[in-house]
């Protein structure tokens, strides 16, 4: 579709009978429709500048004006977008013809944003270019000016998105808001982003970032709904980093969208009382990093589920956070149901779950090579699940096959003796027929129920593989 047709909608182009070429400049002895190519296009670059749209009604103006515009890249490098002047659909489809038609050249990025909810969906459309931009100025809820010149950016050192949830009352402070580009480590950089609500998938250009990480400031929250419905506009992503604070809602009749992140190999959840949503939610079929922080809360959750396994623990341990204990392992099972991982590393960091959840995960973990658990409740039938059992048909089962790293930090539950129990009966197995996949590295650390005896009896099993970090 041409360009005029499709922008003049919005900003009505003057024809050519409505523009007298000598009115322009009455005093000229030369008409400025005769004027030379290049000059017309250095008069045409200063308008770009000062009325941004000003090329389409150019561009309108007459056959040979228009040619010169479309062939002149340098008259469609100054790319200014404002949340107040136009929609974002028209600014979204402004930006990538401008980026197209000022091809090779670099150009400017100004963006105005008396709501920062719109600059992802503005910004977004030039993300791509991002090697080719000149500069970049932002103002309007929040203020910032890049030379990117000297950044260098360009796809292979700008995969990282940062987005701080806020609540524009008690959280935004200028003086502490950094740059939006940072040096993430060199020469990698980061898009720093703050907003009050997350942009709609139909909202955004595809974004192409690797890495994103999302975190709830002060009292500023966002629905689940809201972080998946985004996270389908970010197909190529391989790190999802999330971070909370414990507010708790119900959510349990909630549509939510499944969300299929193919690529994705690394997962992490801190403070959250949404876990389950989450992990609920996700198709990752090459997951193989899940870390789960500060999960675990003293109080009831709120939610009505009733899905296979939601039933009472039929080990029925002690706990002192039963409700996110479920909310933790349910979660984690449909994650495992739908996408069947190669998860090869559980970090569980004050987040815990039932003995009957410990058992479903293990059954079906085959890939895992490291468990590290802080804090836990964990009862001792959760670390006999270690044992290998024999049958009598000569078959043995043993559960996560390819463990190779363990760390108990803080874990109060568990007695010395059934730690000694399952560690050595797992070790005289896999030790003699599994050859490197047996364990080469045990930390068990500021567990109460581990005595000098049985640190001993560990030393004795365990030798140089026992450490004490």
């Amino acid at each position: 579709m041409d360009l005029a047709l499709t922008l003049s909608q919005h900003q009505m182009a003057p024809s050519a009978d409505q523009i007298d070429s000598t009115s322009l400049h009455p005093t000229s002895s030369v008409p400025i429709g005769f004027l030379p190519a290049e000059l017309l296009i250095e008069i045409f670059v200063v308008s770009s500048i000062i009325d941004p749209l000003s090329p389409l009604a150019i561009r309108a103006v007459s056959c040979r004006w228009r040619e010169i515009v479309d062939t002149s890249p340098q008259i469609w490098r100054h790319i200014s977008l404002d949340d107040e002047n136009h929609s974002i659909t028209f600014q979204s489809y402004q930006a990538e013809q401008w980026a197209y038609l000022s091809a090779p050249l670099q150009f400017d990025v100004e963006i105005h944003a008396a709501n920062l909810d719109h600059l992802l969906p503005l910004i977004s459309p030039l993300l791509p270019y991002i090697d080719r931009w000149r500069s970049f100025k932002l103002t309007g809820q929040r203020e910032d000016e890049v030379n990117m010149l000297e950044l260098g950016l360009n796809a292979a050192t700008f995969q990282d998105l940062n987005i701080f949830i806020c609540d524009w009352d008690t959280d935004f402070e200028e003086d502490e808001v950094q740059s939006t580009f940072v040096s993430s480590y060199p020469p990698f950089y980061a898009m720093n982003v703050w907003v009050g609500l997350l942009p709609s998938y139909e909202m955004t250009t595809p974004l192409r970032f690797t890495t994103v990480h999302i975190t709830e400031g002060g009292l500023g929250t966002i629905p689940v709904h809201s972080v998946l419905d985004f996270l389908r506009a970010c197909p190529d992503l391989e790190c999802f980093h999330f971070s909370g604070w414990h507010h708790d809602e119900d959510i349990s009749s909630d549509y939510l969208p499944v969300v299929v992140l193919p690529n994705l190999h690394t997962l992490q959840f801190n403070s959250t009382c949404c876990t389950r949503a989450y992990l609920s939610c996700l198709h990752v079929p090459l997951l193989q990093y899940l870390h789960l922080a500060h999960l675990n809360v003293d109080f009831k959750l709120e939610g009505d589920y009733n899905e296979p396994g939601d039933s009472e623990d039929e080990a029925g341990d002690y706990s002192l956070s039963p409700f996110s204990d479920q909310a933790t392992g349910m979660g984690l099972r449909k994650l495992i149901q739908r996408s069947h991982p190669p998860l090869k590393v559980l970090e569980m960091d004050f987040s815990d779950m039932r003995t009957k959840d410990f058992q479903y995960i293990f059954d079906r973990m085959t890939h895992l090579e490291e468990f590290r658990i802080v804090g836990s409740d964990m009862s001792d039938t959760v670390i006999q699940l270690l044992k290998p059992r024999f049958f009598e048909d000569g078959t043995v089962h043993l559960r996560l096959p390819h463990l190779r790293i363990l760390r108990l930090y803080n874990c109060p539950r568990l007695s010395g003796s059934a730690i000694v129990s399952a560690l050595s009966a797992r070790l005289t197995y896999t030790d003699n027929n599994l050859g490197s996949q047996t364990l080469s590295e045990v930390a068990i650390v500021a567990c109460d129920g581990l005595s000098s005896t049985h640190e001993a009896q560990l030393e004795r099993l365990l030798h140089s593989r026992l450490l004490y970090d």
